[in-house]
C-alpha cells in the first residue's frame, strides 16, 4: 500500500477517534446544559412522541389567571383518551429528599442544601385552576411533575391517583398504566374536541404570538 495512502487512513482514523472521544467526554456536560436551561424545550420532545403515539391532543405554554389575577402557567396539556393530563416540567441536578404531602423539599447540589416548593402540590393546585376555569370536573384531571433521569431521590410512596412525579424515561409506561384502567370510563368524544378548543382558546400565551 503506498505510503500516501497509508497516511490518509491513519490521519481519517485518528480524526474519527478524536471525535468519538470528544463527544463522550462532552456530551454529558452539554446534555446537562440544554435541560437545565431549555426544560421545556427538551423535554417536549418526549411529551410529544408520547402524544403522537396514542393519537393525544396536545397544548403546550398555556396561561391563564384566576379571578384575583394572579398568573399560572402550564408547560403542557395532554389530552388522552381518559384523562386530560396537567404536565410541568422540573429539572433537578442533584438529589431530592421529598415526602409527598410535605410543602417542602430537600434539594441536594454537591454540598449545598437547599429548600424547593413541592412540586406536586404546586401542579395539583394547576390543576385545580384549570378545572376552575373550564368548569371541567376534577375527576377527569391527572398532574403529571417530569423530572430528568439522572435525578435521585428519597423512596416516595404515591398515596393519590390524581397527581404523580415520574421521570422522562418512566413517562410512557405511566401513561400506558392510566389509560389502561378498565374501570375508568373514556371520556366522551365530542366533549374531548370541545375541551381542546377551549384550551386554545383560553391560553393567553397563543393570543400574544
Amino acid at each position: 500500500m503506498p505510503y500516501n495512502t497509508r497516511l490518509t487512513i491513519f490521519l481519517v482514523v485518528a480524526i474519527f477517534s478524536v471525535c468519538v472521544l470528544l463527544f463522550f467526554v462532552f456530551y454529558g456536560p452539554i446534555k446537562r446544559f440544554l435541560y437545565k436551561h431549555f426544560t421545556v424545550r427538551m423535554y417536549y420532545r418526549n411529551v410529544r412522541r408520547v402524544t403522537l403515539d396514542n393519537d393525544f391532543y396536545l397544548i403546550n405554554d398555556f396561561m391563564n389567571r384566576t379571578a384575583d389575577r394572579e398568573q399560572f402557567t402550564i408547560d403542557h396539556i395532554m389530552v388522552g383518551e381518559k384523562f386530560i393530563y396537567v404536565i410541568r416540567d422540573r429539572y433537578y441536578p442533584g438529589a431530592l429528599s421529598a415526602t409527598e404531602d410535605d410543602p417542602k423539599w430537600i434539594f441536594y447540589k454537591g454540598k449545598k442544601t437547599r429548600m424547593i416548593p413541592n412540586p406536586l402540590l404546586m401542579n395539583h393546585l394547576r390543576m385545580e385552576r384549570l378545572s376552575l376555569l373550564t368548569n371541567l370536573d376534577l375527576k377527569l384531571f391527572v398532574s403529571i411533575v417530569l423530572i430528568n433521569n439522572d435525578c435521585l431521590m428519597t423512596p416516595m410512596q404515591n398515596t393519590k391517583c390524581d397527581s404523580f412525579l415520574v421521570s422522562l424515561k418512566k413517562f410512557p409506561e405511566l401513561i400506558k398504566t392510566l389509560e389502561n384502567q378498565k374501570d375508568v370510563p373514556p371520556l366522551n368524544e365530542e366533549s374531548v374536541a370541545v375541551a381542546v378548543k377551549d384550551f386554545a382558546h383560553l391560553n393567553l400565551n397563543s393570543k400574544n404570538k
